[in-house]
């Protein structure tokens, strides 16, 4: 019984402290931050009854967002984007979650566990009384209209829960005055009739892939048969139910639930649910960057030495969704901020089969085109900016859907480095006692530091609001600071790009190898912007045990040092090779003390010692001889502090009595 007590209580014990032991998470976004910077400037209330459109109805959603097209959608709820799905049909998807048009979380989403009505995607009206191309013609249910489209789960967001769904219903009834079934000589206001059609419940992609035969997208068709529908104000909506887990520990962990990407939606008549097959070659993934690391940097950091900040070649992804194989042209050009033609590459003409058979394209010159030598102009300036386009093109007039035969992407050179996009997935942070983490930077000369930009997603009820250092290492092996921050709070930009800056109380002049990052007060979980599609993780770090881990979470967190030419404070090379200069003996400790030697110690510091979870242990103030007789074997880190300074010395010493 008594062993049955301990086992049940170290169980109890391991589940409670699971939540504050050291690891890295990634945790899904409670704020869609494009929409909060877009406000919707279109009237979703247009009279939706005089623009009734014709078939086909024909969408994809590559264009570029956040908003879907107003020409063929009557509200603006779902998130037009091409960083969610996972190899979709082509470039850009509309994505469903628990979030408004404006990028905030539903209310109800805080307030209950169950589902609820979240966002909605709602078509014009329709013509499906009659067609008139090639000839004018009414429409009967014999006519096999059909109405297609490609939906998954979760993509790179978060999976939708067991018992939320997304669903396909049709406006059985448009509004109108009727009469009042209690008072027959009185007219009042019948709502629309929407009709579920289809129905998709909740699930992990991994699930869904697996129950799919390994396919991402799944197809779905619905006919229309019923003469109800049939008539020149038509319409259909997309809308999904999700459910909001509001008792998860840390208290920001929770997440926009219910993610769902809807792709290639299709209405036409004379369709067959074998008509799969689609006269399309297009764009499957967003363009890159030029340069291998990061998506954007300083501009006199690359023209000091392009090459090796360039790309060897682009990664393309380009697909032909038709049964047929076609020749076809590729090109990617570069334009310089005034729209000058700075660099052209031509891929020439060579032939795709259709995905279904052989997948993306695979011929190098178009799904790997190398980047060539000196691909911008290097005179100096303060800032550039490029335009990367790359185009594909179909015999002479091109295929049926050009709209997803062009993508673009914009190579900032500014003042900062950047390993994301600025549109985060997701969000990052450490759990554990005092936390440290740190991504890597390297100059190409010498340069300074000037301040620190977070991206802080922001949370339900302000639980994302905590206190923090900035540090700056020189190395991180021997956890050399050569600054830090007084304490700050998160904050939040109502600015375009949501990045708050944070300005160092000094300049730092820095060179080489640099690693920026934070180090929290407390355990709470800081939740900053996770890029998805950008991977540096291997230029990421995080210390929640007393010991460096390169990151094993794919994605880029979104922390920007700043760089500018104000007067600074230099960190000379001996007072950078002073920082790690400590002694502590023994070390091992097995005695009752350890010692402290260090040259040039300042008169006035204090020593910090923590455990291997960051929990401060001891704390004394100008002493070189510390007792430990009270702290049990283990790994500790010591760390003097000089009063006044921005400095720390750090060493790592066992007790092993």
């Amino acid at each position: 019984m008594m062993i049955r007590s301990v086992f049940v209580f170290l169980l109890a014990l391991t589940l409670y402290l699971a939540p504050t032991l050291g690891q890295e998470l990634v945790k899904p976004l409670q704020f869609n931050p494009v929409k909060l910077n877009h406000q919707v400037e279109k009237d979703a209330n247009l009279n939706i009854d005089t623009m009734a459109l014709e078939l086909p109805f024909r969408e994809d959603f590559s264009y570029k967002g956040p908003y879907p097209d107003g020409r063929l959608w009557a509200d603006s709820f779902v998130f037009v984007n091409p960083d969610f799905p996972r190899h979709p049909k082509t470039v850009g998807v509309a994505t469903f979650d628990a979030m408004d048009q404006h990028g905030n979380i539903y209310e109800q989403a805080g307030q209950t566990p169950f589902q609820f009505s979240a966002d909605m995607l709602s078509s014009r009206p329709i013509r499906l009384d009659s067609v008139f191309s090639p000839a004018p013609m009414e429409l009967s249910p014999s006519d096999s209209i059909m109405l297609s489209f490609y939906f998954q789960p979760q993509g790179r967001g978060s999976s939708p829960r067991d018992r939320d769904s997304l669903v396909l219903e049709f406006l059985h009834t448009p509004g109108h005055y009727g009469q009042d079934p209690e008072d027959p000589d009185n007219e009042i206001w019948i709502d629309d009739l929407w009709v579920s059609v289809w129905r998709a419940e909740g699930t992990t992609l991994e699930e869904f892939v697996e129950q799919n035969d390994s396919t991402f997208f799944s197809r779905v068709a619905v006919f229309i048969d019923d003469e109800v529908y049939l008539r020149d104000n038509f319409r259909f909506r997309f809308r999904n139910y999700a459910s909001f887990p509001i008792n998860k520990t840390p208290n920001n962990y929770a997440g926009n639930a219910s993610i769902w990407n809807i792709d290639y939606i299709m209405l036409d008549y004379g369709r067959s649910v074998a008509d799969s097959f689609y006269y399309d070659i297009a764009f499957v993934k967003p363009a890159q960057s030029l340069l291998r690391d990061y998506q954007a940097m300083p501009w006199k950091h690359y023209i000091a030495d392009p090459e090796s900040h360039l790309k060897e070649q682009f990664d393309v992804f380009i697909t032909n969704l038709d049964n047929l194989t076609y020749n076809y042209t590729y090109r990617f050009f570069i334009l310089d901020q005034a729209g000058n033609l700075v660099r052209n590459y031509s891929g020439g003409t060579w032939s795709i089969a259709p995905f279904h058979q052989d997948g993306y394209q695979s011929y190098h010159r178009h799904a790997n085109p190398q980047i060539p030598a000196n691909p911008l102009p290097v005179s100096p300036a303060e800032a550039r900016e490029f335009t990367i386009h790359h185009t594909i093109r179909e015999g002479t007039l091109g295929d049926q859907w050009p709209r997803n035969d062009t993508i673009v992407f914009t190579q900032v050179f500014d003042n900062y480095f950047a390993f994301d996009d600025g549109i985060p997935e997701a969000g990052y942070g450490i759990s554990g006692f005092n936390p440290s983490a740190a991504l890597r930077f390297v100059l190409s000369e010498t340069d300074t530091l000037t301040a620190v930009q977070f991206y802080f997603n922001p949370t339900l009820h302000n639980q994302n609001e905590a206190s923090f250092h900035i540090k700056v290492w020189k190395d991180l092996a021997s956890d050399q600071v050569i600054y830090e921050s007084d304490v700050v709070q998160t904050e939040y930009s109502e600015s375009l790009n949501q990045f708050v800056t944070y300005e160092l109380d000094h300049p730092l002049e820095v060179s080489d190898t640099i690693y920026v990052g934070w180090q929290q007060t407390n355990n709470t979980f800081l939740n900053i912007g996770f890029d998805t599609n950008n991977d540096a993780s291997q230029h990421t770090f995080y210390n929640a045990t007393g010991e460096w881990i390169q990151s094993l979470m794919q994605g880029a967190v979104m922390l920007r040092p700043v760089f500018g030419e104000q007067q600074f404070t230099s960190v000379s090379e001996s007072t950078i090779a002073d920082d790690g200069n400590i002694t502590l003996y023994p070390n091992p400790v097995r005695g009752q003390q350890i010692h402290i030697e260090k040259q040039h110690l300042p008169s006035d510091f204090e020593v910090q010692i923590t455990d291997i979870t960051g929990r401060q242990v001891i704390s004394r103030f100008n002493q070189t001889t510390i007792n430990t007789s009270a702290l049990p074997n283990g790994i500790y880190l010591l760390r003097i502090i000089p009063r006044g300074s921005s400095k720390m010395f750090t060493e790592k010493f066992i007790i092993a009595r």
